[in-house]
């Protein structure tokens, strides 16, 4: 059977119900349009070819008669048809769009068909599922194992469904490859974020030394490492992960928003500690940590919330913002790691007073325990 003979004769799937959510709109009687479906009902906006899926609509109406436009630059064209059954194919044309559903329509004289598709964007899926355990996500993977060894030993599948079941194995590849990146990197650890630097030797430089000056604003706390660095040095990320948060263009007037007099909350504590950050961008990482590079002078433009950085990957330089003293030449970049509680429940629905509430790497020991241990997080440049 050929290709398009195949998807043709597609409609006698419905019988099992593999049919995915479509509507009609009706303004008259000229052209009868009994139904319509996709092989399913996602776009990868990252995956070249399952940013395409196939619709297939049965109409009295030609097929080159549809017009087919949609959110996100989505387009379509005409594959085949037997004059009835008409197979289209939709690709995703913006693969930056923020939506999360897009709506196609199929136009043919006075009668639209709405198709909706769910767009998997990597990076969403990579800020829920950072969240998950590494227990829960290998449970996921073997999951996914399992339903695309069942589904390609289907002795029971005609042609029409073998094409569907086809596309299913497709897409559960696409999760198979992503649950086996985020697991095969939870075991590396991270880079220092500045080449060529070593890490810290004294405990001002590490966390939980103390910061006693600011201790009636703050928690008086010292909850990262510095790292020292010329003016202007580039820092890089120390993994891969996605991008939280950017702060950038901080100026001292920020400086009046600090509450340092009457009842001063944990909450408000976190929020003088975030003004006192300066320019800062947050990492969440491939172990589900967020790291909160702080004090940056310049952030590289190119640098976006939501994008995904490779580990070693430029983001900005070294710099004194957040600093209250003027005379500050003392040039690092401030890198707090907040530890993941990894709670599933919770997974992609944290807010950054969530973030900066989590526990930093080392709470509750000694500065000079984090001096002796830190090479149990850090790769040595």
């Amino acid at each position: 059977m050929s290709i398009n003979k195949l998807f043709l004769s597609l409609f006698s799937v419905l019988v099992f119900g593999i049919i995915f959510s479509y509507g009609l709109v009706l303004a008259g009687p000229l052209a009868k349009v009994d139904s319509g479906f996709a092989l399913s009902k996602n776009l990868f906006a990252d995956s070249l070819e399952l940013s395409s899926n196939k619709v297939i609509i049965k109409s009295s109406q030609r097929g080159q008669d549809f017009e087919i436009t949609g959110d996100c630059s989505t387009t379509g064209n005409l594959e085949a048809s037997d004059g009835q059954t008409h197979i289209f194919n939709i690709k995703l044309g913006d693969k930056e769009c923020k939506k999360e559903n897009v709506e196609v329509m199929f136009k043919t004289g006075f009668k639209t068909i709405k198709h909706n598709f769910s767009v998997i964007h990597s990076n969403n899926l990579y800020n829920r599922f950072l969240d998950y355990s590494t227990e829960d996500l290998q449970r996921l993977a073997d999951g996914i194992e399992k339903s695309i060894s069942s589904l390609k030993n289907n002795s029971f599948q005609n042609s029409e469904t073998k094409v569907v079941n086809d596309r299913k194995i497709k897409e559960l590849g696409y999760f198979k490859i992503f649950f086996s990146n985020i697991l095969s990197k939870r075991s590396e650890k991270y880079l220092i974020p500045v080449k060529g630097i070593p890490l810290p030797t004294r405990e001002t430089k590490v966390p939980n030394s103390g910061r006693p000056y600011r201790a009636s604003y703050t928690d008086g706390i010292h909850h990262g490492w510095d790292f020292d660095a010329k003016k202007g040095s580039t820092i890089v990320s120390i993994d891969d992960g996605i991008v939280l948060r950017i702060v950038n263009g901080f100026n001292n007037l920020e400086f009046s928003k600090l509450k340092r007099d009457g009842e001063i909350t944990d909450q408000d504590k976190l929020t003088n500690l975030d003004i006192l950050r300066g320019n800062q961008v947050w990492i969440k990482t491939m172990k589900g940590d967020v790291a909160f590079y702080a004090h940056l002078n310049q952030i590289f433009p190119e640098i976006k919330e939501g994008m995904f950085l490779k580990r070693g990957q430029a983001i900005g330089t070294i710099g004194v913002s957040g600093v209250p003293d003027d005379d500050y030449d003392d040039y690092h970049i401030h890198l707090a790691i907040q530890k993941n509680p990894l709670d599933t429940s919770k997974a992609g629905k944290y807010t950054f007073l969530d973030y900066m509430a989590w526990p930093w790497y080392f709470k509750g020991q000694t500065a000079k325990y984090v001096l002796e241990h830190q090479t149990e997080v850090f790769d040595k440049n």
